[in-house]
């Protein structure tokens, strides 16, 4: 049976899903600012699969094995710069946590 690498996006599906559909060059399309777009992202998909983001954020969170920023570089390939919405990429991820936990 094949192993995921530590770079392999599958460990986190959700995560991997979410930032390349809500967080690609054209994010905009959503609004200009994460809470706007993560406000979009809530309001069209199930709770369940944001839930399931969040877990996987928190899972990438916890497993941070070297510079944070590379890892989330190399495993989701993003369009676009965390630290343009955040200072770190770190932050950028808490804040998507802490916006896919706002109830409303």
């Amino acid at each position: 049976m094949p192993t995921s690498s530590p770079e392999d996006p599958a460990r986190f599906p959700d995560l991997a899903e979410f930032i390349s559909g809500w967080f690609h060059q054209d994010f905009d399309i959503n609004g200009d600012t994460l809470e706007e777009v993560v406000g979009v992202f809530r309001r069209e998909v199930q709770a369940d699969y944001a839930e399931r983001v969040s877990l996987d954020i928190g899972r990438f969170l916890a497993s941070e094995d070297g510079d944070l920023n590379d890892r989330f570089q190399r495993m989701f390939q993003p369009d676009i710069i965390p630290t343009a919405f955040r200072p770190t990429t770190r932050e950028f991820l808490e804040a998507i946590r802490s916006e896919l936990s706002t109830a409303g």
